[in-house]
Order: structure tokens, then C-alpha cells, then sequence
């Protein structure tokens, strides 16, 4: 039996981190989640899968719009043509509720639309017979452990637990994969977590990672398609990106002049695949120590766009680091130890939020971001602009 298993598609969402674009790339991006699902419907017809899985997060906002809804449907309905089965349930993004959908779910889509655990069973074209068990959302969270309500596995060749949820002890049905291992199931299809991650072999308990990575912290990405037999299961790991996140090396080895950065870095980009790019500049020590102020940066960003722009594929920079001296940095008698307790004291939630209370509240804020990246990525920049600023002499500064 062979299935393709894709989570947290999050097929409304904006990409983060991106900004000096130009007008052509903006009018693109919204397009991207489209081409991912298009790859994705692309690979379930062309590897002849008996179902396609959904585990939770397909949309990132839970009153989708009528566009994405009308999208989405128009290849969900590529596969029933193929008589291809869809089994999906909702997340904690997407939680359900029949009142937000403008078009009825074609007939090949089973929805798991509770938040009980239900199972449903069918036979393949092969005349495997397979139970599907698993349950959604109906509210942004849900606090309870949810896999001892599964049922015992099913007299079927195949029993698959479908699970939106995370192992550590949060608000989204926190589990842990002793208990899944017990219920005998063959295959675990997990969503939640936007990083593929395999919590057991034996048998499969699988995140497949989001399709197509939406931040910097989104590198890997993918689906599952797993062919599974009486002799066990065989795993891949498909990409069906159109758009990856990667560092790339420029080396301006050679180069003397300013006026030959901006040439070389357009050859050295160019690729045979979508991507969302830092450069990081490197073997700049011909040039002059200033080349490159941090103040020139963003126009630097800004012209590059526009430029690559006009490539196919889509080549996107959000961020330039040159290699050279860092700038001068401020003495203070202040601890480290001091920077690090401050900043672990804004990952409480409560204190966060308190912080930027009114950004937060905002209704496009809220629409845009996830709050926990958002959180992180605040964080980590800020240790990050602290640490390239100033030194930390703390009790060794000399006061005199």
C-alpha cells in the first residue's frame, strides 16, 4: 500500500523575513503556495498513490479565503479525476468549523471533523484493506493527550493514526510515542512540527516537515511518500518546494574596485532553482575596509531584487553579511551573565506580549506571524545586534 503524507502546508501564509522586494516579486510570492500544492498533487498522480493524508495545518488561517479555498479544491479535485482518496484533518491553525468553507469538499475528501477520535476504513485498488483513525480541532488548542482514545488496532491490513499534535507538554495534544507504539498501529502520520523528523522506525511515527518553508528557520521541507508492507515500511522523503532558504558564498576574490561587487554578485547568484537568499561576501580584503556600510545594506537589497527579478527562477535576497572587520564596539560594565538573564526572562509568554502589547494586537499582526517564531526570531536578534555591539566587561571594566 503506498500513500503520500504532507502536514502544515499552511497554504494562506505569507513568507517572513522578506522585505525590499520588487513589485514584479510581490505579485509572485502569492502564487508560491499554489505551485507547492500543484507539486504535491503532481507527485501523488505520477507515483499512483492509493491516498493522500493531510494531518492537520493544510491552511494557515482558520477562515480561509474564498481564493485559497477555490485553489485548493481545484487540485483535490485532480485527484478524484485519478480516484484518489483524501483523508485530512484539522489543525490548530485551520481548526474546524463547516460555517468557514464556501464550497462543499469534493467526494474524495474524508474529514476527520471532531475533536472524538473516529475511523474510517477502506480497500485499495489492490484489494488492501486499511482503518484510518484520528480526530481535529475545533478550537486553537487542545491540552489534552489524545492517543488513548484511539481505538485498538482493527482486524485491516493497515491501521494508520493520523495525529496533529506535539511530544513536548504544550497545548497541542501533547503525546508521547510509547504511547502510539502500544496501540500496534503500521504508520503514524504526525503534523504540527514544520521540521521532517522521524520519532520511530518501528513502527513509522513520522513528521513530514512543512511542503514549503514560510521563515529563514524553515531550511528542510517536504512530504512522506511511504509504501508500506507485510514486511515492513519503506520511507522517502520528497521535496515539493518551489522556493528553498539557503546561505549562499559569494567570493569576490580579485575584485579591487566597488564598482565590480554589484556584477559579480548578479553571476555568482543565478541558479537553477528558486531561492531565498543571504549572502554572506566573501574574500573582500582587496576591497577597502568601508565598502560596505550597514547603513547601504538595504539599498544594496533593494537593487539586487530588482535586478534578479527579471531571472527565472525567482532569486529573492533578504539579508548581506561581508566578512570583514565588524565595527567598533561599545565597552560596558555590565555582566553577560546580566544580557542572558534579562533576555530569558522575556521568553515568558505573558511578559512578551506585555512588551508588545499593542504590535500583537493588531489584526494584520495577528494574521501574519506566528507568534512563537515571532517570539524566537525577536530573541535571537536582539542577543544577536546586543552581542555585535557592545563588549561585556562586567566586574573587570576599569573604572577609571
Amino acid at each position: 500500500m503506498r500513500f503520500l503524507h504532507s502536514a502544515d502546508l499552511h497554504i494562506d501564509r505569507s513568507f517572513e523575513g522578506l522585505h525590499l522586494l520588487s513589485e514584479k516579486v510581490k505579485a509572485q510570492l502569492p502564487a508560491i503556495n499554489q505551485k507547492v500544492l500543484h507539486h504535491l498533487t503532481n507527485v501523488a498522480l505520477t507515483e499512483e498513490v492509493d491516498f493522500v493524508l493531510f494531518a492537520g495545518d493544510t491552511f494557515h488561517q482558520a477562515r480561509p479565503s474564498l481564493k485559497v479555498q477555490h485553489d485548493f479544491f481545484t487540485e483535490i479535485n485532480r485527484l478524484a479525476t485519478a480516484e484518489i482518496p483524501v483523508y485530512m484533518l484539522f489543525g490548530n491553525h485551520d481548526y474546524y468549523d463547516p460555517q468557514r468553507y464556501w464550497f462543499s469538499f469534493p467526494e474524495n475528501v474524508h474529514l476527520f471533523e471532531s475533536e472524538t477520535v473516529k475511523t474510517i476504513e477502506g480497500v485499495t485498488k489492490h484489494g488492501e484493506s486499511y482503518a484510518i483513525s484520528g480526530f481535529s480541532y475545533q478550537h486553537p488548542w487542545i491540552e489534552m493527550d489524545k492517543v488513548p482514545t484511539f481505538p485498538a488496532r482493527k482486524a485491516v491490513d493497515y491501521h494508520i493514526g493520523m495525529y496533529h499534535g506535539d511530544q513536548a507538554g504544550t497545548r497541542y495534544a501533547p503525546f508521547s510515542v510509547s504511547e502510539m507504539k502500544h496501540k500496534g498501529y503500521d504508520y503514524w502520520a504526525l503534523g504540527h512540527i514544520h521540521v521532517p523528523k522521524i520519532l520511530s522506525e518501528q513502527p513509522p511515527i513520522i513528521y513530514p516537515g512543512t511542503p514549503q518553508g514560510k521563515t529563514k528557520k524553515e531550511t528542510a521541507s517536504g512530504v512522506v511518500l511511504a509504501d508500506l508492507t507485510p514486511q515492513g515500511a519503506k520511507i522517502q522523503q520528497l521535496s515539493v518546494a518551489e522556493l528553498f532558504w539557503e546561505t549562499a558564498h559569494i567570493s569576490l576574490s580579485g575584485i579591487r574596485e566597488a564598482n565590480e561587487v554589484l556584477p559579480r554578485i548578479l553571476q555568482q547568484v543565478q541558479s537553477q532553482r528558486g531561492r531565498l537568499l543571504h549572502l554572506v561576501i566573501e574574500d573582500d580584503q582587496q576591497l577597502p575596509s568601508d565598502w560596505l556600510r550597514d547603513a547601504e545594506k538595504n539599498e544594496w537589497i533593494s537593487y539586487l531584487n530588482e535586478r534578479l527579478a527579471q531571472l527565472e527562477p525567482l532569486q529573492v535576497i533578504y539579508g548581506i553579511t561581508a566578512s570583514q572587520t565588524a565595527a567598533e564596539k561599545y565597552t560596558l560594565a555590565i555582566s553577560e551573565a546580566y544580557l542572558a538573564q534579562s533576555l530569558k526572562l522575556y521568553q515568558d509568554p505573558d511578559i512578551f506580549a506585555e512588551g508588545l502589547a499593542e504590535l500583537l494586537q493588531h489584526p494584520m499582526i495577528q494574521r501574519g506571524i506566528d507568534q512563537d517564531s515571532f517570539k524566537a526570531d525577536v530573541l535571537a536578534q536582539t542577543a544577536a545586534l546586543l552581542q555585535q555591539t557592545f563588549d561585556w566587561a562586567g566586574d573587570s571594566y576599569d573604572h577609571s
